[in-house]
């Protein structure tokens, strides 16, 4: 493999029309040799027409509609799969969020960071860590959030990442059948259900170099707090702490 690899992106989008750059999409995607599925989880603001407009024909972009909105965990799920019996070249499937506060830019270094790590692991996960020479704008309130999480999970599950919430991963195609087969619980951080199905020693967390927080998210840290949390006990009752 390498970085020269061929990689293929689910992108789950939910009345993303206001917000959402198809060119900047279709630009990364022919810089870094990137197949995007634009996956629509039944968005009630037209963004699946916007997307169909915007990608024209352009072939290294696709647009997958589903009638029901079901929550991102379910949308990447099914776009990934998509993914994995369309594009039988893509060595790895992963998905990315829509608002690309993750740049396309991102996929060759997590791929270069993975070989220079020994070239083992069957999936790598951006982490938004602070450090000399990148470049990470988050808000407080967020970050505060997102260290309270990780510590939630770390104890609930025994969850031994940084940041399982950052929207940029990428997986083996080999790995994809068995670890995407179940539903998740949750309709937001079924990130940590993959990290419980995958287990800590397959996954190589790769810090960015560049992320930034952009308005217009449709989780309010407040609001879904309750839902979280429980969502962390039915993770904890489905799966054993590893």
């Amino acid at each position: 493999m390498g970085t020269t690899a061929k990689v293929a992106l689910a992108v789950p989008c939910f009345n993303e029309r206001g917000r959402l750059d198809v060119e900047q999409f279709a630009e990364g995607a022919e810089k870094n040799n990137l197949q995007i599925l634009f996956v629509d989880d039944g968005s009630k603001d037209g963004t699946a027409d916007f997307i169909a407009e915007k990608i024209g024909n352009c072939p290294k972009l696709g647009l997958l509609r589903c009638e029901q909105n079901r929550g991102k965990g379910a949308a990447v799920r099914v776009g990934v799969f998509q993914l994995a019996e369309a594009s039988a070249d893509a060595e790895w499937i992963g998905f990315w969020d829509a608002d690309l506060s993750t740049p396309l830019d991102e996929v060759r270094h997590m791929l270069a960071f993975h070989e220079l790590e020994g070239g083992q692991a069957e999936a790598i996960w951006a982490s938004r860590v602070m450090r000399a020479g990148s470049h990470i704008e988050r808000r407080f309130k967020r970050h505060l959030f997102g260290r309270f999480f990780a510590t939630a999970a770390g104890e609930l599950l025994g969850v031994r990442a940084y940041d399982t919430q950052c929207g940029a991963k990428l997986f083996r195609r080999d790995v994809v059948p068995a670890i995407f087969a179940e539903e998740f619980v949750s309709r937001w951080i079924f990130d940590v259900e993959l990290y419980q199905r995958l287990g800590h020693d397959r996954i190589l967390e790769c810090p960015v170099l560049s992320w930034t927080d952009q308005p217009g998210s449709k989780i309010s840290v407040f609001r879904e707090f309750p839902e979280v949390f429980c969502d962390l006990l039915r993770i904890r009752a489905m799966h054993p702490k590893r």
